[in-house]
């Protein structure tokens, strides 16, 4: 149960707020004051990986599913999901292999209301953070937008009973106006490491 209900999660992280994009996007000013100086990281209690997130973001927690870490842009968005154009989330859970993870998040994402055309992009076997994992890019569009989208399932130990602790990062990117380049999904994936324990 453990993993159909993360899957639960990421839908109300992900394909949540991908709907939500339907909303105006808006465009950070750097002369705003409170915008962020530098990157940060994305991780918290729970989550056995890190992963570096680019300067505009800022995190949104879920109230609902607290072992879902989410970030948003732009980080100047005042009406919280409604104006976002990227969504980088991350959660641990166990699973049979990387393989089933990725691409069960993947299939959750583009199983969800007013999810279009989805179509798997590239997949395949991958290192993250010196640890086995495997990768599934897939693009989507809602009736205001089209996403280019990624998920990346991490065995983060050792497998008990069939199960693998696994890390699953995902990142999502709209056309929007003002949103970041698509090559932010491979920036973000890229710098994950094994959280500090």
């Amino acid at each position: 149960m453990g993993f159909a209900h993360c899957l639960v999660a990421i839908t109300v992280g992900v394909a949540g707020s991908a709907v939500l994009f339907a909303g105006p996007a808006t465009t950070a000013d750097p002369a705003s004051p409170g915008g962020s100086v530098g990157g940060s990281q994305l991780s918290g209690p729970g989550v056995d990986l890190s992963v570096t997130i680019p300067t505009g973001w800022h995190q949104v927690p879920d109230q609902v599913h607290p072992q879902l870490l989410q970030m948003v842009y732009p980080d100047n968005c005042t009406e919280k999901l409604k104006c976002t154009s990227a969504v980088a989330g991350m959660l641990s859970t166990q699973a049979s292999n990387a393989q089933t993870a990725a691409q069960a998040g993947e299939q959750t994402i583009a199983g969800q209301p007013g999810i279009q055309g989805a179509t798997v992009t590239s997949e395949g076997p991958t290192q993250i953070a010196g640890r086995s994992g495997y990768q599934v890019r897939f693009a989507f569009s809602t009736a205001k937008a089209k996403f280019q989208a990624e998920t990346v399932a991490v065995e983060t130990g050792p497998a008990a009973s069939g199960m693998v602790p696994t890390s699953l990062i995902f990142v999502t990117v709209s056309d929007l106006a003002g949103a970041p380049p698509a090559s932010v999904i491979d920036l973000i994936v890229s710098s994950a490491q094994l959280a500090a324990r």
